[in-house]
Protein backbone atom coordinates (compact mmCIF):
# COMPACT_ATOMS: atom_id res chain seq x y z
CA UNK A 1 0.00 0.00 0.00
CA UNK A 2 2.95 2.14 1.03
CA UNK A 3 4.48 1.65 -1.97
CA UNK A 4 1.43 2.05 -4.44
CA UNK A 5 1.09 5.75 -2.49
CA UNK A 6 4.50 6.96 -2.96
CA UNK A 7 3.82 6.28 -6.66
CA UNK A 8 0.35 7.42 -7.36
CA UNK A 9 2.26 10.69 -5.78
CA UNK A 10 4.67 10.79 -7.97
CA UNK A 11 7.63 10.31 -5.80
CA UNK A 12 8.80 7.03 -5.98
CA UNK A 13 12.25 7.56 -7.89
CA UNK A 14 13.36 10.07 -4.48
CA UNK A 15 12.03 7.62 -2.09
CA UNK A 16 15.24 6.14 -1.07
CA UNK A 17 16.48 10.11 -1.40
CA UNK A 18 13.39 11.08 1.45
CA UNK A 19 14.36 8.30 3.87
CA UNK A 20 17.95 9.02 4.39
CA UNK A 21 16.74 12.56 5.07
CA UNK A 22 14.06 11.73 7.42
CA UNK A 23 16.21 8.59 9.30
CA UNK A 24 18.31 11.43 11.30
CA UNK A 25 14.78 11.77 13.39
CA UNK A 26 14.42 15.50 13.31
CA UNK A 27 11.18 16.55 11.21
CA UNK A 28 12.06 19.39 8.14
CA UNK A 29 10.05 21.06 5.87
CA UNK A 30 10.50 21.69 1.94
CA UNK A 31 8.04 24.19 -0.42
CA UNK A 32 8.94 24.12 -4.20
CA UNK A 33 7.18 25.84 -6.45
CA UNK A 34 7.40 25.68 -10.45
CA UNK A 35 10.32 25.43 -12.36
CA UNK A 36 9.55 28.33 -14.91
CA UNK A 37 7.85 31.77 -14.61
CA UNK A 38 4.16 31.70 -15.61
CA UNK A 39 1.66 34.70 -17.02
CA UNK A 40 -0.79 36.09 -15.16
CA UNK A 41 -4.36 34.49 -14.76
CA UNK A 42 -2.34 31.10 -15.09
CA UNK A 43 -2.59 28.68 -12.03
CA UNK A 44 0.47 27.26 -10.72
CA UNK A 45 1.16 24.92 -8.41
CA UNK A 46 3.14 24.56 -5.06
CA UNK A 47 4.23 21.35 -3.21
CA UNK A 48 4.88 20.86 0.88
CA UNK A 49 6.49 17.81 1.95
CA UNK A 50 7.53 17.10 5.70
CA UNK A 51 8.89 14.92 8.18
CA UNK A 52 9.23 12.19 10.11
CA UNK A 53 6.78 12.41 12.62
CA UNK A 54 5.88 9.72 15.12
CA UNK A 55 2.50 9.56 14.12
CA UNK A 56 -0.73 10.88 11.58
CA UNK A 57 -1.98 13.30 14.41
CA UNK A 58 -1.15 16.42 12.63
CA UNK A 59 -2.44 19.22 10.55
CA UNK A 60 -1.42 21.19 7.12
CA UNK A 61 -2.46 25.02 6.66
CA UNK A 62 -1.65 26.92 3.76
CA UNK A 63 -1.53 30.49 3.81
CA UNK A 64 -1.88 33.85 0.77
CA UNK A 65 -0.68 36.77 2.77
CA UNK A 66 -1.79 35.75 6.16
CA UNK A 67 -4.96 34.42 4.79
CA UNK A 68 -6.16 30.67 4.44
CA UNK A 69 -5.85 29.53 1.21
CA UNK A 70 -7.30 26.15 -0.46
CA UNK A 71 -5.30 23.22 -1.14
CA UNK A 72 -5.19 19.38 -1.59
CA UNK A 73 -6.27 16.94 1.24
CA UNK A 74 -2.70 16.07 2.84
CA UNK A 75 -1.58 12.87 1.75
CA UNK A 76 0.19 10.64 4.71
CA UNK A 77 2.94 8.49 3.60
CA UNK A 78 4.40 5.66 5.83
CA UNK A 79 8.53 6.29 6.13
CA UNK A 80 8.53 2.40 8.76
CA UNK A 81 6.23 1.33 11.54
CA UNK A 82 6.42 3.95 13.53
CA UNK A 83 7.25 7.17 11.23
CA UNK A 84 5.29 9.18 8.62
CA UNK A 85 5.66 12.01 6.22
CA UNK A 86 2.88 14.35 5.01
CA UNK A 87 2.42 16.13 1.59
CA UNK A 88 0.29 18.41 0.29
CA UNK A 89 -0.42 20.70 -3.10
CA UNK A 90 -1.94 24.34 -3.13
CA UNK A 91 -2.52 26.28 -6.64
CA UNK A 92 -2.37 29.64 -6.93
CA UNK A 93 -4.04 31.55 -9.52
CA UNK A 94 -1.56 34.77 -10.55
CA UNK A 95 -2.66 38.47 -10.85
CA UNK A 96 -0.09 41.24 -11.22
CA UNK A 97 -0.11 42.57 -7.73
CA UNK A 98 1.17 39.22 -6.82
CA UNK A 99 4.54 40.83 -6.93
CA UNK A 100 4.62 41.42 -3.23
CA UNK A 101 2.60 38.86 -2.13
CA UNK A 102 3.30 35.12 -0.66
CA UNK A 103 3.04 31.65 -0.12
CA UNK A 104 3.79 29.76 2.92
CA UNK A 105 2.97 25.85 3.65
CA UNK A 106 2.79 25.42 7.89
CA UNK A 107 2.60 22.26 9.51
CA UNK A 108 1.75 21.37 12.77
CA UNK A 109 2.67 18.25 15.04
CA UNK A 110 2.46 17.26 18.56
CA UNK A 111 6.53 16.38 18.06
CA UNK A 112 7.05 19.96 17.51
CA UNK A 113 7.80 22.33 19.56
CA UNK A 114 6.63 25.42 17.22
CA UNK A 115 4.88 25.10 13.86
CA UNK A 116 7.50 24.08 10.69
CA UNK A 117 7.12 27.09 8.10
CA UNK A 118 8.26 27.58 4.88
CA UNK A 119 7.26 30.52 2.42
CA UNK A 120 7.70 31.20 -1.08
CA UNK A 121 7.28 34.88 -2.76
CA UNK A 122 5.26 34.44 -5.63
CA UNK A 123 7.42 37.23 -7.68
CA UNK A 124 9.56 34.14 -8.05
CA UNK A 125 7.25 32.70 -10.26
CA UNK A 126 5.36 35.51 -12.13
CA UNK A 127 5.77 36.53 -15.23
CA UNK A 128 3.63 40.10 -16.40
CA UNK A 129 4.00 40.46 -20.06
CA UNK A 130 5.03 44.01 -21.09
CA UNK A 131 2.41 46.54 -23.37
CA UNK A 132 4.58 48.04 -26.23
CA UNK A 133 3.87 51.93 -27.82
CA UNK A 134 5.84 53.01 -29.95
CA UNK A 135 6.05 57.07 -31.01
CA UNK A 136 7.96 59.78 -33.30
CA UNK A 137 8.57 63.13 -32.64
CA UNK A 138 7.91 65.26 -34.28
CA UNK A 139 5.19 63.96 -35.21
CA UNK A 140 3.84 64.62 -38.73
CA UNK A 141 6.24 64.66 -41.20
CA UNK A 142 5.00 66.09 -45.10
CA UNK A 143 6.19 66.19 -48.53
CA UNK A 144 9.69 65.23 -49.55
CA UNK A 145 10.83 66.98 -46.21
CA UNK A 146 14.23 65.09 -45.55
CA UNK A 147 14.92 65.27 -41.64
CA UNK A 148 16.26 63.20 -38.41
CA UNK A 149 12.62 61.41 -36.30
CA UNK A 150 13.43 60.61 -32.78
CA UNK A 151 11.48 56.66 -32.69
CA UNK A 152 11.03 56.30 -28.88
CA UNK A 153 9.87 52.12 -28.13
CA UNK A 154 7.75 52.11 -24.81
CA UNK A 155 7.92 48.88 -22.52
CA UNK A 156 5.21 49.55 -19.89
CA UNK A 157 4.35 47.35 -16.57
CA UNK A 158 5.95 43.98 -17.09
CA UNK A 159 8.21 41.87 -14.44
CA UNK A 160 11.07 40.65 -13.73
CA UNK A 161 12.94 42.94 -14.67
CA UNK A 162 15.32 42.27 -17.70
CA UNK A 163 13.87 42.24 -21.47
CA UNK A 164 15.78 42.12 -24.56
CA UNK A 165 14.61 45.01 -27.32
CA UNK A 166 15.12 44.40 -31.19
CA UNK A 167 14.62 47.18 -33.44
CA UNK A 168 13.99 45.90 -37.12
CA UNK A 169 14.36 48.22 -40.06
CA UNK A 170 12.31 46.73 -43.56
CA UNK A 171 12.57 43.50 -41.79
CA UNK A 172 16.32 43.88 -40.71
CA UNK A 173 17.39 44.05 -37.34
CA UNK A 174 19.59 46.80 -36.78
CA UNK A 175 20.18 46.85 -32.93
CA UNK A 176 19.74 44.32 -30.08
CA UNK A 177 19.90 46.22 -26.61
CA UNK A 178 19.75 44.28 -22.90
CA UNK A 179 17.44 46.20 -20.87
CA UNK A 180 18.36 45.98 -16.99
CA UNK A 181 18.46 49.55 -16.30
CA UNK A 182 14.17 49.55 -15.93
CA UNK A 183 12.16 51.99 -13.73
CA UNK A 184 10.33 50.81 -11.04
CA UNK A 185 6.24 51.57 -11.25
CA UNK A 186 3.97 51.50 -7.94
CA UNK A 187 2.69 48.46 -8.61
CA UNK A 188 5.80 46.98 -8.22
CA UNK A 189 6.29 46.21 -12.38
CA UNK A 190 9.06 47.80 -14.40
CA UNK A 191 9.06 49.88 -17.27
CA UNK A 192 11.78 50.87 -20.02
CA UNK A 193 12.26 53.08 -23.26
CA UNK A 194 14.24 53.87 -26.04
CA UNK A 195 15.02 56.36 -28.65
CA UNK A 196 16.17 55.76 -32.21
CA UNK A 197 17.29 58.66 -34.32
CA UNK A 198 16.43 58.26 -37.61
CA UNK A 199 16.63 60.09 -40.96
CA UNK A 200 12.98 60.29 -42.69
CA UNK A 201 12.84 60.57 -46.43
CA UNK A 202 10.23 60.37 -49.39
CA UNK A 203 10.66 56.35 -49.67
CA UNK A 204 8.69 54.66 -47.11
CA UNK A 205 10.24 52.74 -44.34
CA UNK A 206 8.84 49.98 -41.05
CA UNK A 207 10.22 50.34 -38.11
CA UNK A 208 9.68 47.84 -35.14
CA UNK A 209 10.85 47.10 -31.63
CA UNK A 210 10.34 43.64 -30.79
CA UNK A 211 10.68 42.77 -26.82
CA UNK A 212 11.99 39.64 -25.85
CA UNK A 213 10.94 38.13 -22.30
CA UNK A 214 12.18 34.53 -21.21
CA UNK A 215 10.72 31.99 -22.85
CA UNK A 216 7.76 34.19 -24.30
CA UNK A 217 6.77 34.29 -28.32
CA UNK A 218 8.61 37.77 -29.15
CA UNK A 219 6.04 40.99 -28.77
CA UNK A 220 6.35 43.53 -31.58
CA UNK A 221 5.17 47.21 -32.61
CA UNK A 222 5.97 49.32 -35.74
CA UNK A 223 5.48 52.15 -37.75
CA UNK A 224 5.66 53.70 -41.00
CA UNK A 225 7.79 56.59 -42.13
CA UNK A 226 7.32 57.70 -45.71
CA UNK A 227 5.14 60.92 -47.49
CA UNK A 228 3.23 61.03 -43.87
CA UNK A 229 4.06 59.47 -40.72
CA UNK A 230 1.25 58.55 -38.46
CA UNK A 231 0.83 59.45 -35.28
CA UNK A 232 1.04 56.06 -33.83
CA UNK A 233 2.63 53.13 -34.22
CA UNK A 234 0.69 49.60 -34.93
CA UNK A 235 0.98 46.35 -33.74
CA UNK A 236 2.53 43.95 -36.60
CA UNK A 237 0.51 41.44 -38.91
CA UNK A 238 -3.13 42.10 -38.26
CA UNK A 239 -3.76 44.80 -36.03
CA UNK A 240 -3.75 46.47 -32.47
CA UNK A 241 -4.56 43.00 -30.33
CA UNK A 242 -2.41 40.71 -32.96
CA UNK A 243 -0.70 38.14 -30.65
CA UNK A 244 1.45 34.58 -30.67
CA UNK A 245 2.08 32.66 -27.74
CA UNK A 246 3.93 29.31 -28.04
CA UNK A 247 4.09 27.18 -24.80
CA UNK A 248 4.61 23.50 -23.34
CA UNK A 249 3.74 21.79 -20.43
CA UNK A 250 4.62 22.76 -16.62
CA UNK A 251 6.24 19.75 -15.75
CA UNK A 252 8.75 17.68 -16.69
CA UNK A 253 8.39 14.17 -18.32
CA UNK A 254 10.27 11.28 -18.52
CA UNK A 255 12.08 10.08 -21.36
CA UNK A 256 10.18 7.55 -23.62
CA UNK A 257 6.65 9.43 -22.97
CA UNK A 258 5.81 12.01 -25.06
CA UNK A 259 4.62 15.90 -24.18
CA UNK A 260 2.68 18.76 -26.30
CA UNK A 261 3.56 21.93 -27.48
CA UNK A 262 0.37 24.62 -28.44
CA UNK A 263 0.90 27.66 -30.82
CA UNK A 264 -1.95 30.30 -30.46
CA UNK A 265 -2.52 33.08 -32.67
CA UNK A 266 -5.08 35.55 -32.69
CA UNK A 267 -6.82 38.60 -34.65
CA UNK A 268 -5.34 37.75 -37.99
CA UNK A 269 -7.16 39.42 -40.97
CA UNK A 270 -7.59 36.06 -42.77
CA UNK A 271 -7.70 32.54 -42.31
CA UNK A 272 -4.49 31.65 -45.04
CA UNK A 273 -1.75 30.45 -42.18
CA UNK A 274 -0.01 27.75 -42.14
CA UNK A 275 1.90 26.10 -38.63
CA UNK A 276 4.70 23.51 -39.60
CA UNK A 277 6.76 22.01 -36.54
CA UNK A 278 9.93 20.30 -36.20
CA UNK A 279 12.27 18.62 -34.30
CA UNK A 280 16.12 19.03 -34.25
CA UNK A 281 14.91 21.33 -37.91
CA UNK A 282 15.00 17.86 -39.32
CA UNK A 283 11.83 15.60 -38.04
CA UNK A 284 8.67 17.36 -39.12
CA UNK A 285 6.47 16.11 -36.39
CA UNK A 286 2.84 15.25 -36.15
CA UNK A 287 0.19 18.36 -35.22
CA UNK A 288 -3.04 19.60 -34.93
CA UNK A 289 -3.86 23.08 -36.16
CA UNK A 290 -7.58 24.64 -36.13
CA UNK A 291 -8.30 28.11 -37.45
CA UNK A 292 -12.00 29.58 -36.54
CA UNK A 293 -13.14 33.27 -37.14
CA UNK A 294 -13.75 35.58 -34.43
CA UNK A 295 -16.06 38.60 -36.08
CA UNK A 296 -14.17 39.74 -38.95
CA UNK A 297 -10.58 38.26 -38.05
CA UNK A 298 -9.09 34.63 -37.00
CA UNK A 299 -7.55 32.61 -34.30
CA UNK A 300 -5.18 30.34 -34.44
CA UNK A 301 -4.35 27.10 -32.39
CA UNK A 302 -1.80 23.98 -33.31
CA UNK A 303 -0.83 21.58 -31.19
CA UNK A 304 2.42 18.85 -31.60
CA UNK A 305 3.20 16.26 -29.94
CA UNK A 306 6.98 15.15 -29.21
CA UNK A 307 7.81 12.56 -27.82
CA UNK A 308 10.83 12.59 -25.79
CA UNK A 309 14.29 10.68 -25.64
CA UNK A 310 16.71 10.29 -23.42
CA UNK A 311 19.55 12.17 -25.60
CA UNK A 312 16.99 15.36 -25.89
CA UNK A 313 18.76 17.16 -23.29
CA UNK A 314 20.23 18.56 -26.39
CA UNK A 315 17.61 18.33 -28.54
CA UNK A 316 15.00 21.55 -29.74
CA UNK A 317 11.83 22.03 -31.38
CA UNK A 318 10.81 24.71 -33.98
CA UNK A 319 7.36 26.25 -34.60
CA UNK A 320 7.31 28.19 -37.97
CA UNK A 321 4.11 30.16 -38.77
CA UNK A 322 2.80 31.69 -41.65
CA UNK A 323 0.64 33.97 -42.76
CA UNK A 324 -0.64 34.78 -47.05
CA UNK A 325 2.77 33.51 -47.61
CA UNK A 326 4.87 35.98 -45.14
CA UNK A 327 6.61 34.39 -41.89
CA UNK A 328 4.76 35.89 -39.05
CA UNK A 329 6.24 33.37 -36.09
CA UNK A 330 9.61 30.98 -36.21
CA UNK A 331 10.91 30.02 -32.34
CA UNK A 332 12.94 27.31 -31.54
CA UNK A 333 12.22 26.13 -27.80
CA UNK A 334 14.84 23.36 -26.05
CA UNK A 335 13.15 19.94 -25.03
CA UNK A 336 15.83 20.01 -21.63
CA UNK A 337 13.22 22.33 -20.12
CA UNK A 338 10.62 19.56 -20.33
CA UNK A 339 12.91 16.44 -19.71
CA UNK A 340 13.44 15.20 -16.42
CA UNK A 341 15.97 12.67 -15.21
CA UNK A 342 17.38 12.27 -19.08
CA UNK A 343 19.32 9.56 -17.47
CA UNK A 344 20.21 6.84 -14.85
CA UNK A 345 21.47 8.43 -11.98
CA UNK A 346 24.93 6.82 -10.69
CA UNK A 347 25.75 7.62 -7.20
CA UNK A 348 28.90 5.34 -5.88
CA UNK A 349 31.58 5.73 -3.32
CA UNK A 350 35.41 5.12 -3.60
CA UNK A 351 38.18 5.40 -0.24
CA UNK A 352 41.53 5.22 0.44
CA UNK A 353 43.33 5.42 3.45
CA UNK A 354 46.88 7.78 4.51
CA UNK A 355 49.91 6.56 6.21
CA UNK A 356 48.51 7.90 9.74
CA UNK A 357 44.85 6.12 9.10
CA UNK A 358 42.47 8.72 8.43
CA UNK A 359 40.30 7.48 5.36
CA UNK A 360 39.58 10.15 2.39
CA UNK A 361 36.27 9.08 0.91
CA UNK A 362 35.58 10.20 -2.94
CA UNK A 363 31.11 10.76 -3.35
CA UNK A 364 30.73 10.24 -7.66
CA UNK A 365 27.67 11.37 -8.79
CA UNK A 366 27.03 10.41 -12.69
CA UNK A 367 24.50 11.29 -15.48
CA UNK A 368 22.43 13.56 -13.37
CA UNK A 369 19.96 15.93 -15.58
CA UNK A 370 19.57 19.01 -14.83
CA UNK A 371 22.65 20.64 -13.41
CA UNK A 372 21.34 21.04 -9.79
CA UNK A 373 22.56 18.82 -6.90
CA UNK A 374 23.40 19.18 -3.63
CA UNK A 375 25.21 16.50 -1.46
CA UNK A 376 24.95 16.26 1.89
CA UNK A 377 27.74 13.57 4.07
CA UNK A 378 26.14 12.15 7.27
CA UNK A 379 28.33 10.27 9.57
CA UNK A 380 26.51 7.76 11.95
CA UNK A 381 23.73 9.73 11.03
CA UNK A 382 24.86 12.49 12.21
CA UNK A 383 25.17 15.31 9.22
CA UNK A 384 28.50 16.83 8.98
CA UNK A 385 29.35 20.31 8.50
CA UNK A 386 28.07 21.60 4.57
CA UNK A 387 31.25 21.81 2.51
CA UNK A 388 31.77 23.58 -0.71
CA UNK A 389 30.92 21.26 -3.81
CA UNK A 390 32.56 22.23 -6.91
CA UNK A 391 30.40 22.80 -10.26
CA UNK A 392 28.57 20.00 -11.92
CA UNK A 393 30.67 19.26 -15.07
CA UNK A 394 28.26 18.76 -18.68
CA UNK A 395 28.66 15.11 -19.73
CA UNK A 396 28.74 14.98 -24.29
CA UNK A 397 25.03 13.78 -23.36
CA UNK A 398 24.20 16.64 -22.21
CA UNK A 399 23.66 15.06 -18.45
CA UNK A 400 26.13 16.15 -15.70
CA UNK A 401 28.62 14.51 -13.30
CA UNK A 402 30.16 15.56 -10.35
CA UNK A 403 33.14 14.16 -7.94
CA UNK A 404 33.35 15.35 -4.05
CA UNK A 405 36.13 14.61 -1.84
CA UNK A 406 35.34 14.40 2.00
CA UNK A 407 38.99 13.87 4.02
CA UNK A 408 39.36 12.62 7.37
CA UNK A 409 36.58 10.35 8.01
CA UNK A 410 37.17 7.27 10.82
CA UNK A 411 33.87 6.08 10.99
CA UNK A 412 31.23 4.32 8.27
CA UNK A 413 29.62 7.15 5.78
CA UNK A 414 26.26 7.25 5.03
CA UNK A 415 25.70 9.43 2.28
CA UNK A 416 22.33 11.41 0.65
CA UNK A 417 21.95 13.00 -2.06
CA UNK A 418 19.32 15.22 -2.79
CA UNK A 419 18.70 16.64 -6.52
CA UNK A 420 16.73 19.35 -6.80
CA UNK A 421 14.56 18.40 -10.01
CA UNK A 422 13.14 21.16 -12.07
CA UNK A 423 9.46 19.61 -11.94
CA UNK A 424 6.67 19.40 -9.57
CA UNK A 425 6.04 16.21 -8.06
Amino acid sequence: MATTLWKALGLWPLLPTLLLAFSAGKPSISLKGPDQRTVTSHPVPFNCTAGPFSSRNLTVSWLKNGNEHPATVPQLVPINNNSYSVTSKAWVTLAKQDIFSHITCEVNHGDLDEPLRMTINLSQVLLVIPTLKLTIEPQEIYGHVHRRVNLTCHVNHFYPQNVQLDWFKNTHKILTLELSQATRNSDGTYSVKHTLQEDTVSEKSNFSCWVMQYDQPPLGTNITLGVQTSRKGKEIKGGKNYFNLLKGPLHRSSAGTSIQLKYTSSKLPTRQVTVSWFKNNRSRLQSDTHIFSIGNTFNVTSSATVPLERDDVLSSVLCHVEHNLSMIFHKTISLDQFLRGAAPVLVRLSQSSTLSGVMDVTCHVERFYPQDVYLTWLENCRVLKRMEQPTPKRNKDGSYSLEILQRGLLMVIVLAVYMQRRCNL
